[in-house]
């Protein structure tokens, strides 16, 4: 844990008795504002502390929880783009819009492997010179 937040742990410990929250209170929104925190990070922070009354505390943590599932879920899908394989795919670098791979098929990553593959320049691409 940082040193900024244990500090604002410390004050908030102070600082939310103080209020006098009811139910209707915008909790979230003032600890923003005295903390200058982002609305994650309040929301961590305030079930840290857990003076929440009970209602609010289980409906943060488990905001908070659904977050942390979404990322993760969006973690493991980037990570199995980066290394995906098949049967004629080395590397699937993506997937076109009817959902066919591209990439670098396994004949190419031997042969870029044992150096035998020319590079190709833009003057390779074509003659221009019967059309000019």
């Amino acid at each position: 844990m940082s040193s900024a937040r244990k500090e604002r742990l410390k004050q908030a410990r102070k600082w939310y008795p103080e209020q006098h929250f009811t139910e209707d209170s915008h909790i979230i929104s003032a600890y923003r504002r005295t903390f200058h925190v982002d609305r994650i990070c309040a929301m961590r922070e305030l079930c840290m502390l857990k003076m929440l009354p009970p209602n609010l505390q289980a409906e943060f943590e488990d905001q908070l929880e659904q977050r942390s599932q979404r990322l993760k879920g969006k973690r493991l899908e980037a990570s199995d783009n980066e290394s995906d394989q098949d049967d004629t795919f080395y590397f699937i670098a993506g997937y076109t819009s009817g959902g066919f791979p591209y990439g670098i098929t396994w004949e190419e990553a031997a042969a870029i492997e044992q150096g035998n593959v020319e590079r190709k320049t833009d003057d390779d691409d074509e003659d221009w010179s019967d059309i000019l």
